[in-house]
């Protein structure tokens, strides 16, 4: 009886998350062009990420941890080799 219980309740849930969700969906009609944020600073934070990021060094590291699972990336911050 219990699983009959849980299994309407799941979908009740269900129900109810799709009904929320089509609230964050719904997107306004009518878009404030004022809000939108000036070009000329937009592009110099795309430059300073730029030159944060575009590092010979930041690549590297980038390629050698990019395949590697939690514990082998905290036993390779730690220098334990196996």
């Amino acid at each position: 009886m219990w699983f009959y219980l849980m299994i309407v309740s799941l979908l009740l849930v269900l129900i109810w998350l799709t009904q929320v969700r089509e609230s964050f969906i719904d997107l306004p009609t009518e878009i404030d062009l004022s809000k939108i944020p000036e070009p000329q600073k937009l592009m110099k934070q795309m430059r300073g990420l730029l030159e944060k990021y575009d590092k010979p060094e930041v690549w590297d590291h980038m390629t050698q941890v990019m395949d590697k699972d939690p514990g082998q990336l905290a036993r390779m911050n730690l220098g334990i080799n196996n």
